[in-house]
Formats: C-alpha cells, structure tokens, sequence
C-alpha cells in the first residue's frame, strides 16, 4: 500500500513523539506540543507520511530571515521509521516541504548533523549542494 502524504493533525501527536524518540530525539508530550503549535504560529508547517493508518515519517519546515541571506526556508526534523527507510518516503516529505517553501521564498536550505553521514549522501541525491561546516553553541537563559 502507498503512503498518505498530509500536513500535521493533532491526532499525530504521540506517533510523531515515538518518531523523534528513535531518531535519538526524545522529547516529552507537552514539549513536543508546544514545539508545534511554536512552529505553526511562526508560519512553519508539519507534513507526515501516513501508511495503513500508522505515522511512518514527517518533515517540519520553516520560513527563516538573516540579515546576509535574506528569507529563506529550512527543513528540519525529517524523519522516517527506520523500517520504512529506503522506500522513497523521504524523498517525498523532502519534495512536499519544497513545494510548500517554493510558495512563500526562492531556496531552501537544510542542516545534518555531522555524524549522520546517510543524511548527508541522500541531500546530495535531491540535489542539495553542502556550502559550509559549522559548529553549533548553546546557553541557557
């Protein structure tokens, strides 16, 4: 059976928090709620790949501004069960974010995390071309 491809429903809420948690990103349901409704409000967008009723993967995109590149929008959080990886599901959340970005901004961009060298190789086959290596600071306030 072929997948569904839709945007976010609140009904997708626990399935997508067990898919972030085995992409080695455990979040609690509360957070994981406000993190959405932050995304939504901001103008993101969550589409979800859907197959015999069971969230299989999603794809959040975001509208982002700076001062040297102006507007542009980011996929982030792509994920696909992994027993479903290979099946072209990924491709297809990556297109439908595209398509959605193409609407409001002329590029996209994407970010991997340096040891995640598969997701750097599948970028690369949809054309994604990698323009710089950075490291990534944090503090609580």
């Amino acid at each position: 059976m072929k997948p569904i491809y839709r945007e976010y429903q609140e009904s997708d809420l626990e399935p997508l928090k067990n898919l972030m948690a085995e992409l080695g990103y455990p979040v609690e349901l509360i957070d994981l709620e406000n993190n959405i409704n932050a995304i939504h409000k901001n103008g993101g967008e969550i589409f979800i790949a859907e197959n015999q009723n069971k969230v299989i993967g999603s794809v959040c995109v975001l509208l982002d501004a700076r001062l040297a590149e102006g507007m542009y929008a980011e996929i982030v959080s792509l994920i696909v069960s992994e027993s479903h990886r290979g099946k072209g599901i990924g491709k297809t959340l990556v297109e439908k974010a595209e398509n959605w970005a193409r609407k409001r901004v002329n590029k996209i961009r994407v970010r991997a995390n340096e040891i995640r060298e598969s997701a750097h190789f599948f970028y690369i086959s949809q054309g994604y071309k990698e323009i710089k290596t950075q490291k990534v600071f944090t503090k609580p306030i």
